[in-house]
């Protein structure tokens, strides 16, 4: 609220003089601004609103009951509070006055004093009135968003008991409002969140009177769904808590596209194994791993032995569907942990972990042949296939990861050259130094 001091009157009377002792009683504590006519009075009231207009009625150009109509007209000026300051003592002009939209009159000769504290009385009214006014708007405007936004709102009292939702939160959560009323937002929980997280969403909550983040929350009908969400604390004036504000727009589309984007930038579309890309990055985890588990790993490079008769004959329709289940068939063969990645059409590369003893990848790579090696029925169709299969060791072979891959690649040649359906252990004495 504006001080008195920063408040404008603004006078109208042809005779200013009138008006002088009144002028020096107020120009302490406001502006005062003279106008010696209507019109005068009216342009200078366009130009620069007052907060007040104090119009004499008797004048020789307009009199103040036309200049009180066309301020009351104007849409700029019309919620100027008006004084009449006048001789005129009849009961009709008090009245004409008052139906035109004064607040108040003041009779001549004017007794200061009085004056003073009416004036000063109807701008503290006026200044509450505004101030009202803006409130009622702020609210209603807040109401018109609350209702209205795309995004869920949750309000919870200081203990986080739900004391309002948005028709957003009923429509992304699937609950009414009688459904929350009373309960906390945990009926949202998804599990999917660990009590570890809650915590620290808790402290730099209440650390920071604000939050934000990913949620996974669960809908009424059981779905999760993901919710970008901000949480606000609103304290009172002693600092209190007085309630949270809570959020939340519904993102799921948008994580469904990322995941659908990370499938694409490192999964094998045809087979839904990784690719080469996701195959470098978890090669690098397991050479780690296998260095600080002291077990071993076996790099393998599997190529298929008589794919490509097989889709130059029935087509590629059938190529894929073959290159389907031999990557089922392989994934059947390994153990949890273990990868298998297509790199190329019909190569696949495979890690397997945390081996004790070498001897066991030969168990796991005997049995994965014979596997592959098995008839396909496509219905009529009876295709069969085998695969040529190479791997290297380590830390045995402590190389880097290209070369591992390189290694096992060299030995899967090897393989193909003494006879096909078989697998060859990388020994690096048989191939030149890298």
């Amino acid at each position: 609220m504006n001080s008195k001091k920063t408040l404008k009157i603004l006078a109208i009377d042809d005779m200013p003089a009138n008006l002088a002792l009144l002028g020096m009683a107020l120009q302490n504590d406001y502006q005062i601004q003279i106008a010696s006519s209507a019109s005068k009075g009216l342009e200078l009231a366009h130009d620069d609103p007052p907060a007040l207009i104090l119009l004499d009625i008797m004048m020789p150009d307009m009199d103040g009951y036309e200049a009180c109509r066309r301020i009351k007209a104007d849409a700029v000026l019309k919620d100027i509070p008006v004084i009449f300051v006048t001789a005129l003592t009849e009961i009709d002009a008090e009245t004409q006055g008052f139906a035109l939209g004064a607040a108040d009159y003041l009779t001549k000769p004017i007794n200061i004093e009085i004056a003073r504290l009416r004036i000063r009385n109807l701008l503290e009214r006026e200044q509450l009135r505004r101030e009202l006014q803006r409130r009622e708007a702020e609210q209603r405007l807040a109401a018109s968003v609350f209702a209205h936004t795309h995004d869920s709102v949750v309000i919870t009292d200081a203990d986080n008991h739900i004391i309002d939702v948005n028709a957003a939160f009923t429509r992304i959560s699937g609950y009414s409002r009688e459904d929350v009323l009373g309960k906390t937002p945990r009926i949202l929980k998804s599990g999917r969140q660990s009590a570890e997280f809650y915590q620290a969403m808790w402290q730099s909550l209440l650390a920071n009177d604000h939050w934000n983040g990913e949620l996974w929350n669960r809908n009424k009908n059981g779905e999760v769904y993901a919710a970008l969400t901000s949480i606000s604390v609103v304290r009172d004036e002693q600092g209190d808590i007085h309630h949270f504000i809570g959020l939340s727009a519904d993102i799921t589309p948008l994580k469904i596209h990322e995941y659908d984007l990370e499938r694409i930038a490192h999964y094998d579309p045809l087979t839904g194994i990784p690719n080469r890309l996701l195959l470098a990055d978890r090669l690098a985890q397991a050479i780690t791993h296998t260095r600080r588990a002291g077990c071993y790993m076996a790099v393998c490079y599997l190529d298929l032995d008589g794919f490509k008769p097989v889709n130059d004959q029935y087509g590629h329709d059938v190529g894929d569907l073959l290159l389907i289940e031999i990557t089922q068939r392989i994934k059947d063969c390994l153990r949890a942990g273990d990868t298998v990645a297509r790199i190329g059409g019909d190569e696949f590369v495979l890690l397997l972990l945390d081996l004790n003893d070498p001897r066991e990848c030969h168990i796991v790579l005997g049995r994965m042949l014979a596997r592959v090696a098995e008839p396909i029925e496509f219905g009529e169709i009876s295709v069969a296939v085998s695969a040529s299969l190479g791997f290297t060791l380590f830390p045995n072979d402590d190389a880097d990861a290209d070369s591992l891959l390189r290694h096992a690649d060299q030995a899967m040649y090897v393989a193909k050259q003494t006879g096909k359906n078989r697998y060859h252990f990388f020994v690096e004495e048989r191939f030149p130094k890298d």
